[in-house]
């Protein structure tokens, strides 16, 4: 009696063990429009037009002022 219980537990925690290692699809299925607008990337846009590179320069421009180490120019 008793070990037919054991069973049955056992055999319902390897059910909920092995269910649980399924992975669900979370790519998007379409594209998302929020407030009617098409979502652009950042380096899309009229300031860049379209150019990456211009784009990652001025990140990375923008990213040195605003480091503390490079603001206070102190040389060791």
């Amino acid at each position: 009696m008793i070990a037919g219980r054991v069973g049955i537990v056992a055999g319902a925690l390897l059910i909920l063990t092995v269910g649980a290692c399924g992975e669900i699809d979370q790519t998007a299925k379409s594209e998302k429009v929020f407030a009617s607008k098409k979502d652009v990337r950042a380096a899309d846009g009229v300031q860049f037009g379209g150019d990456r590179k211009k784009w990652e320069a001025t990140l990375s421009q923008r990213s040195n002022t605003q480091n503390e180490y490079l603001r206070t120019d102190v040389k060791k």
